[in-house]
């Protein structure tokens, strides 16, 4: 046991200094974390409406997004915020 002694405050300034870079990265994540918040708040509640099962045109209010795009816009978010997209209910088309 002698012949670790030495080696004892070796690795506790080693853990020392792992335990201050590991705090950066925390801080920096949470910051990076907290930037995008209001994104994902914003993208949560996008107006999203398929008016094509319906036959008429929006007004010009509304801007024309590409379905694909929006498909993998709200599958990223299902992804980063445990947000389930498609949980929302969705007005169902009409029947002939």
């Amino acid at each position: 046991m002698v012949d670790d002694e030495p080696e004892v405050p070796n690795e506790l300034e080693a853990l020392r200094r792992e335990n201050a870079l590991l705090r950066l990265r925390v801080d920096r994540l949470e910051r990076e974390l907290t930037s995008t918040t209001p994104l994902i708040e914003q993208a949560k509640h996008l107006a999203v409406w398929d008016f094509t099962p319906y036959g008429i045109t929006p007004d010009a209010s509304w801007v024309a997004v590409d379905r694909a795009k929006m498909m993998s816009l709200m599958g990223a978010l299902a992804r980063i915020d445990h947000w389930n997209p498609w949980g929302t209910d969705i007005e169902p088309r009409p029947q002939p």
